[in-house]
């Protein structure tokens, strides 16, 4: 039986092991929590990051790096972008070259501005021929209940990405193959952050047109970073790019548009945030963003007006009019297809 490891114990990573276990998988699940292994081995379910989905107790909560990798065939990391770079070197030393690595965190590093794909490949250079990243509107509740889920798969090599589909996909989860690993990164960062306004716009009562502006207007922002980055502007038509930002920006269980929804209640994004048992992503992702889009001179209001309002406590209303008040714009002004 081939082996599985997961690594970060959260939603997501719960709901992709169960994935996993149902393909008939061995799989063991790598968490940060103490307690968790003997909870899941008690009640078959993560009561603290999934609860009311049960699933066999042969997978494995461990907190032991070497007893998650050894043996596994394939390493699949999903702890949050914040984590993702001290959880992955915890594993230095236990990882080798005949394993394939899959990253399926979003978001983009504070400090360094890194993608997970250069955090990853900064950590373990010499496994970069072996990586690939997964992205692609899936909320954890949706994969935990066995709902239909399409996924791109992102690798420097194509012939990884097509190794990974093989073994993942199936008549739930439908793997496509994609080599432009910056643009399915990049649109499965900055949609959260997007998601955050349109939860402010469904808040204040603004309809349906303006949320559909955003997210129009939004996917405009991810396409000139992403093409000013070197992605491929087709990338940012498909399952990272426009179908996560609509699942995103319009699902009841989108962390990032609640957290918009009580941004315009009044409270503030700390206060939200650390209220959270999960991470919004867009609140950890707007700041390096900004940076992103200056470094490239890309023009990005909707995301700046995000990062000011959570960082800088500016004023929502005041925000929406600056917004609306901007210069006339050709549609798609700065996007580079070349």
């Amino acid at each position: 039986m081939s082996k599985i490891s997961v690594i970060g114990a959260g939603a997501f990573g719960t709901s992709l092991a169960m994935h996993c276990k149902s393909l008939g998988f061995d799989v063991r699940v790598w968490c940060f929590e103490k307690d968790l292994p003997g909870i899941v081995a008690e009640k078959g379910e993560n009561t603290i990051y999934l609860p009311g989905y049960t699933f066999s107790k042969s997978v494995r909560f461990v907190n032991d790096p070497l007893e998650a990798v050894e043996g596994a065939d394939l390493i699949l990391f999903v702890p949050p972008s914040a984590h993702l770079r001290k959880t992955a070197e915890l594993f230095k030393g236990h990882i080798t070259g005949k394993q394939l690595i899959l990253t399926a965190t979003k978001g983009i590093e504070h400090g360094s501005c890194m993608l997970m794909s250069q955090v990853m490949e900064d950590i373990f250079p010499e496994f970069r021929d072996n990586m690939a990243f997964l992205s692609g509107p899936s909320f954890a509740k949706d994969v935990a209940a066995g709902y239909p889920t399409d996924l791109s798969c992102a690798a420097f090599d194509i012939e990884v990405a097509k190794k990974i589909q093989k073994m993942l996909h199936s008549s739930i989860i439908r793997i496509y193959t994609n080599d432009d690993v910056i643009g399915v990164e990049l649109g499965g960062s900055v949609k959260n952050v997007l998601a955050i306004a349109c939860g402010v716009s469904d808040e204040l009562g603004f309809g349906l047109s303006a949320r559909a502006a955003l997210m129009t207007r939004g996917l405009a922002e991810i396409t000139r970073l992403g093409t000013a980055m070197g992605a491929n502007p087709l990338t940012f038509q498909g399952l990272s790019g426009v179908g996560d930002l609509i699942l995103t920006c319009t699902g009841d269980l989108s962390r990032n548009r609640t957290l918009g929804k009580k941004l315009a209640e009044g409270k503030t994004a700390e206060e939200i945030v650390s209220s959270q048992t999960a991470v919004a992503e867009g609140y950890v992702t707007a700041k390096p963003v900004v940076q992103l889009a200056e470094k490239y001179g890309i023009e990005m209001p909707i995301s700046e007006a995000v990062y000011k309002v959570c960082y800088e406590g500016a004023d929502l209303k005041k925000s929406v009019l600056k917004l609306m008040n901007r210069s006339e714009k050709d549609e798609f002004e700065g996007i580079n297809v070349c």
